[in-house]
């Protein structure tokens, strides 16, 4: 006989206190039987284990001797108590009910592991003095009594296993339980803070690098997170920036995933990075080579004015209306002077990552404004985005804190909350909302924020601009075009001195930033300025919007005047 059969023989019944029958020594196929109490632990902490174990001959239960020596009668746990097994029954209302021993059943406030706060499930252990649950889980990986982290705080920090209220000192985040503790310093901080807080981070709302500090100190006026805008308080930790003394950010803003791009800057020496120019001034007349059209010439005209409303920058692809702008003088290549000198790369709130201006090979839809346009684009070139293409337009691109729109009187940020309403369109906004900090529930979406402020249409002489409200106008508000009802309660065009009101599709469209000309060999893009409008193949009505497809591949030829219902690849 082998000693393990030897022990398993001569073992005594076990009476457990959360099993109404006594148990029996037992061996162990570890292939196709499970102990009660750890069989949701894997399989690698389960072989730990000796296949010696007890079970009971009327209901078929099995144990580990390891599960009942560590669970009720070997040694304490990590408050210094014997802790009990309590397999759920029952509900008693919103509460679980427990079976006790010796006692009747009976209903616990808290239904959740003290470590974990996961829901309770199957069984747990419970102190009883100390007024805490520990799952399954939790329990065979005990949480460590002390954390030594030198870089991060210079003196170990001790677990306090306590219901207890207090303010995390890295974070200042109000909790309830399980803070780490450093009595020289007077700390108070989460497991997670002090093992996951990096020290020196890059985030997409700053150009210098940030660092966290356990106390951010009093300074004059309150400290601002530039990230939700919201007070920091001083007496607890946050992220500041050593060269600019006015810049903070809560550490839970500065390291969400739409902020940080994940990487400790600790030890990573810093670098001025090399500014990549977009063009290159080759004479004394200012004259300049574009990095997008390097083969011409392009020199700025800086009264550059035309009645031609489809003379339009290549770049953001609106309109020139009198800004200054470069002109190739080869062709009719021209950039707005905006345009012509935004960036190679950049930083920008809507990603996490450096953006690099490109121009795209076909057109495509902006990802925060879900318009489509085949004008310049940022868009991320960083490894981990590769199999999930972020590209930005420029107009979405240049859209920077804090940003001023005339429709609204105070300033607007990217805060990242979400669920919002856009009280321009009024339709919900799923990413990437502008807010206002003084009126709470202001809320811009970017494609309201990035629409032209003011517009030439063929149905006025002036030009238009946006508006909000009634207006000039009396009774009810009638679009020109499309000869429907306006709701004044979104944003609309209209003409200051001929009192128009019109739909902002209906001005626009959803080709308006889109090139005229080539789209695809037998795709074109026209301008609607004809006597007469084209019928649309597929709506079956006259196209209304400023311009529309023209498909040479049919003959006669085909028009189309949307993409999002009339789109090219329909006719292939």
């Amino acid at each position: 006989m082998s000693s393990t059969d030897f022990e398993v023989a001569t073992m005594p019944k076990l009476t457990v206190p959360f099993h109404h029958h006594p148990l029996s020594s037992y061996t162990f196929n570890y292939y196709s039987e499970s102990c009660f109490l750890c069989s949701d632990i894997d399989l690698y902490t389960r072989n730990k284990f000796t296949s010696i174990g007890y079970h009971c001959t009327d209901c078929g239960m099995k144990l580990h001797k390891e599960c009942v020596d560590r669970h009720f009668l070997i040694r304490p746990f990590l408050c210094n108590h014997i802790l009990k097994i309590f397999p759920i029954t029952s509900t008693c209302g919103s509460k679980l009910t427990y079976f006790f021993p010796f006692l009747s059943s009976d209903c616990i406030d808290d239904d959740s592991c003290h470590f974990c706060q996961s829901e309770l499930t199957s069984f747990f252990a419970r102190c009883t003095i100390c007024n805490i649950n520990v799952d399954q889980k939790c329990f065979f990986a005990l949480p460590p009594l002390t954390i030594s982290k030198p870089k991060h705080h210079k003196h170990s920090l001790t677990l306090l296993l306590r219901l207890v209220t207090f303010t995390c000192n890295a974070c200042g985040v109000e909790d309830d339980r399980n803070p780490h503790v450093c009595l020289e310093c007077n700390l108070m901080v989460h497991k997670d803070c002090i093992e996951n807080l990096p020290r020196v981070i890059s985030i997409n709302r700053h150009d210098h690098r940030i660092s966290h500090t356990f106390h951010m100190g009093e300074r004059e006026g309150d400290w601002e997170c530039g990230v939700c805008r919201k007070t920091i308080n001083w007496v607890y930790g946050g992220y500041k920036c050593a060269r600019c003394p006015s810049y903070a950010v809560h550490s839970r803003c500065a390291t969400r995933e739409e902020v940080w791009d994940g990487l400790e800057l600790e030890d990573v020496p810093e670098e001025e990075e090399e500014i990549e120019e977009p063009f290159k001034v080759i004479n004394e007349k200012g004259d300049i080579v574009h990095f997008s059209h390097e083969d011409h010439i392009l020199r700025l005209d800086e009264n550059y004015v035309t009645d031609d409303a489809n003379m339009r920058c290549r770049c953001c692809i609106l309109a020139i209306n009198g800004d200054p702008c470069y002109r190739c003088v080869e062709c009719d290549f021209i950039l707005h002077e905006a345009c012509a000198n935004l960036p190679r790369k950049k930083r920008h709130l809507l990603h996490n990552h450096k953006l690099t201006l490109s121009l795209p090979d076909s057109y495509l839809d902006c990802g925060a404004c879900e318009i489509y346009t085949n004008g310049f684009i940022y868009e991320c070139l960083h490894e981990d985005c590769k199999s999930n293409t972020i590209q930005y337009d420029v107009r979405c691109s240049s859209v920077s804190e804090p940003f001023h729109h005339d429709l609204h009187q105070h300033p607007l940020y990217f805060t990242l909350q979400s669920s919002r309403r856009c009280q321009a369109c009024n339709k919900e906004i799923e990413d990437n909302p502008l807010n206002c900090t003084v009126c709470d529930e202001y809320s811009l979406c970017m494609r309201c924020a990035t629409l032209p402020r003011k517009v030439k249409h063929r149905c006025d002489d002036h030009f238009l601009s946006l508006c909000q409200g009634v207006g000039n106008a009396s009774g009810d508000l009638w679009c020109d075009i499309c000869e429907t009802k306006t709701d004044p309660s979104v944003c609309y065009y209209t003409c200051d001195e001929c009192g128009l009101s019109l739909h902002i599709d209906c001005v626009l469209g959803d080709l308006y930033y889109m090139k005229l000309g080539h789209l695809e060999p037998d795709v074109e893009i026209c301008p609607n300025n004809g006597a007469t409008r084209p019928l649309c193949a597929r709506c079956g009505f006259r196209c209304r919007f400023p311009f529309f497809y023209r498909v040479t591949k049919e003959q006669p030829a085909l028009y189309a005047c949307s993409i999002k219902s009339c789109s090219p690849k329909d006719y292939s």
